[in-house]
């Protein structure tokens, strides 16, 4: 793997040792090690409020989206997140009382935020896929929302390819990296929970699309539709990488419900 260059999307001289400490980390042949790297940063930083924070994901989401999904890097990236809520407790609270760092301050904001903002292509592929590993690292719960609904959106719809290839494959491409960085979390808690406890409003949240009328939220049932989706609109998309990408989660959805969750 070749070197990887980052570059500051919205420069901020309040955060530029964030990139100098990323360009350092994230070299395939760098010896700085994930929490040398979390310690050197936040060192940097002497009191992070609001405006920090919202800035910092930017920034964190901007890098994420230069990095192809597939790339290791992206798995370094998310464990230096991960890494950050194990630097010892600062006392400083932000936001709704969430502790710096350990509370990972704004992140689940930022997200909701940065949903409407990410660029087509291969930069908003990359994006979910990071935080498909953030949620299997166990440092975004609320990404199972996320996922759901695009998993919904790209799975669960009537769609034409012919309306609009790129937004298909693009679609089609995000859905299957949430199981491909994701799933087998996503198996793990249905083999613990096969059927979700909601509430009312998270059964409304997390409702099905119209092909999918047999409850909410995340259920086996659910999970083995996507996996049959994810092969029938494969045969659909216009690039190979999509189609590719789908084949491949819709296999490992197959192989997982097979080994862990037939009953």
């Amino acid at each position: 793997m070749g070197a990887i260059t980052l570059r500051q999307v919205q420069e901020d001289p309040n955060r530029k040792d964030l990139f100098g400490v990323l360009n350092n980390y994230i070299q395939p042949d760098s010896a700085t090690s994930v929490s040398q790297a979390a310690a050197s940063f936040t060192k940097t930083v002497s009191t992070p409020d609001e405006g920090f924070f919202w800035g910092f994901w930017r920034d964190i989401f901007d890098v994420a989206e230069q990095i192809p999904h597939d790339n290791a890097t992206q798995d370094k990236l998310a464990a230096f997140i991960r890494e950050l809520t194990l630097v010892p407790n600062t006392g400083d609270k932000i936001w709704e009382e969430s502790r710096v760092w350990i509370d990972l301050p704004l992140l689940g904001a930022s997200v909701r935020e940065h949903l409407d903002q990410v660029a087509q292509g291969d930069a908003r592929v990359s994006f979910h896929a990071f935080l498909a590993r953030l949620y299997h690292a166990g440092v975004s719960p609320g990404t199972e929302t996320t996922a759901i609904w695009l998993l919904r959106d790209a799975l669960e719809q009537d769609v034409n390819p012919a309306d609009n290839a790129s937004k298909f494959d693009s679609d089609l491409a995000v859905a299957a990296v949430y199981i491909e960085y994701a799933g087998a979390t996503f198996v793990q808690k249905l083999t613990l929970q096969p059927e979700p406890v909601l509430t009312d409003e998270s059964r409304r949240v997390l409702r099905g699309g119209k092909l999918w009328t047999e409850g909410s939220g995340l259920t086996v049932g659910r999970w083995k539709f996507w996996g049959r989706r994810l092969g029938e609109l494969a045969e659909s998309a216009a690039g190979e990488e999509a189609k590719a990408l789908a084949l491949h989660a819709a296999r490992l959805i197959e192989v997982w419900s097979d080994k862990q969750l037939s009953t």
